[in-house]
């Protein structure tokens, strides 16, 4: 009797703690908010018309490095330009998809200009994939070397 009893309260216990176990796999992650900044330096490998596509690197992130490539475009031929953008992150834990609009002010006489935008995710795969965020950027081009910094801050939430 006694080892029934023993038996019967090991089996409650395992059918508990497993319960417990399912409820604490599927229970709902909670919702995270963060904020985050992220330093990318790259170059314009590509221009056709007004079209344009560069590569980043990823320096600083929240995700670790990365690397991102950018398919935009502008709109006009004179200074200040502004355009729209969609880029493609790539991290270790998936990739972050995300749509701009920026303006790129006029080059001082040395060819470096600045760069001011805002964005928005627009969805990925891995943990990017429900990711939801908006920042703004600042930087700088460079139209003799093609180079472009930029330094992104905002808020994200997984």
């Amino acid at each position: 009797m006694r080892k029934g009893l023993v038996s019967a309260g090991g089996i409650i216990g395992l059918v508990i703690a497993s319960g417990l176990s399912s409820y604490a796999m599927a229970a709902p992650k909670p919702v995270r908010k963060r904020p985050f900044s992220e330093i990318n330096v790259g170059a314009m490998i590509s221009m056709t018309g007004s079209r344009f596509e560069s590569v980043y690197r990823v320096i600083r992130s929240p995700d670790g490095a990365g690397a991102a490539i950018q398919d935009g475009s502008v709109a006009g031929t004179t200074f200040p330009l502004n355009g729209s953008d969609n880029v493609r992150t790539y991290f270790a834990d998936g990739v972050r998809i995300t749509t701009d609009k920026f303006t790129l002010a006029p080059p001082h006489t040395d060819g470096i200009g600045a760069i001011t935008g805002s964005g928005k995710c627009a969805g990925g795969t891995g943990v990017h994939q429900k990711e939801r965020c908006t920042y703004t950027f600042t930087g700088t081009y460079d139209l003799q070397t093609n180079i472009v910094k930029v330094k992104i801050t905002g808020t994200d939430t997984r």
